[in-house]
């Protein structure tokens, strides 16, 4: 999704290829770096159902200090159409993610930022073997799936009304319409109809304060996002319900919290903390799709991190592995 006013325009996609044989639309905003005038590099994961255009306002604040990077997902906008949920496991996303940094940044760690699925599967990519050679610092707005599963283990074993309240809320409400998207047939006729792009349309005008504004998803969405409903059968369940116990990621992490996100309330962000060696956190006055309602704040906060663990001068190892560490089991 994207809204149609005034927006930074990327430059023409270059296409990299992933391990699975898949090709990854890489988009660009501002100047690479170069030893007369070093930059942090930034790279943008988008979530469902988005493309790397959804980063374009964000994009255009930052692109003045950084090298921006955003790609379409597989099965999104340019990138290879491939269907099935397999190949939405997180393994082959977090492959896709490390040769695109290899291809765009590969002497130079980059500054992660990740928002819905991007920074869902972004904390398994931070804890992945590759990630403190070539992941500087790691942006999020929503916890990892493991965290999730983990928040309502913890009021599960301990069944006080108030907690009992709070996992019944999660679970139905702010997580249903996750839930609706593992099911079989049902969510690919919701989109193929339209009424999913005119929820999705109908929740960002008015959950986000964006009436004013046309909101236009691309054409094709409704086929991106009834491909990338494959990401939701290959991982929603499967770690929400036999969620890790916490490994701390040698990587930064800072969690921008949306104080109105009725998907991902602030609460269910309690234990993040636990998953980092640095962790800090703030919070923006938004619902869900604070990188459309409130760019500039996202960029800001992009830009702090940025600067904070700055690597503009500092050399990367030379190559990245093509084959993801295995996840270890709970």
């Amino acid at each position: 999704m994207h809204t149609r006013h005034a927006s930074a325009n990327p430059t023409p996609p270059r296409f990299v290829p992933s391990p699975a044989g898949v090709h990854l639309a890489v988009h660009s905003w501002g100047p690479a770096p170069s030893a007369a005038a070093p930059r942090e590099v930034v790279v943008l994961l988008h979530g469902f159902p988005d493309r790397a255009q959804f980063w374009s306002q964000v994009a255009q604040h930052l692109q003045g200090d950084c090298h921006v990077i955003a790609y379409d997902m597989r099965g999104c906008g340019q990138s290879t159409p491939i269907h099935g949920r397999r190949h939405y496991r997180y393994a082959a996303l977090i492959d896709d993610l490390f040769a695109v940094i290899q291809a765009t940044s590969p002497h130079q760690k980059v500054h992660l930022v990740g928002h819905d699925w991007g920074a869902l599967y972004g904390w398994d990519a931070v804890l992945d073997a590759r990630a403190s050679a070539h992941i500087a610092s790691f942006v999020t707005m929503a916890p990892s799936l493991n965290q999730i599963g983990l928040w309502m283990r913890q009021r599960l074993l301990r069944p006080s009304p108030g907690n009992l309240a709070q996992l019944l809320h999660q679970g139905l409400v702010s997580n249903g319409l996750m839930l609706s998207f593992t099911l079989p047939v049902l969510p690919e006729l919701v989109w193929r109809s339209g009424a999913g792009r005119w929820l999705m349309r109908q929740m960002l005008q008015r959950m986000e304060g964006l009436e004013g504004q046309v909101i236009e998803p691309p054409p094709g969405t409704e086929a991106d996002a009834v491909r990338y409903l494959g990401i939701y059968r290959a991982n929603l369940l499967q770690q929400v319900l036999r969620p890790q116990a916490p490994r701390r990621t040698p990587v930064p992490v800072h969690a921008l919290i949306a104080l109105r996100d009725p998907f991902l309330p602030p609460r269910v962000f309690e234990g993040c903390a636990a998953w980092a060696t640095d962790f800090t956190h703030s919070t923006v006055d938004a619902a869900h799709w604070a990188p459309l309602s409130q760019a500039q704040q996202v960029a800001k906060t992009v830009q702090a991190m940025a600067r904070r663990w700055a690597v503009a001068q500092v050399p990367l190892a030379p190559r990245i592995p093509q084959v993801s560490q295995p996840t270890p089991g709970p």
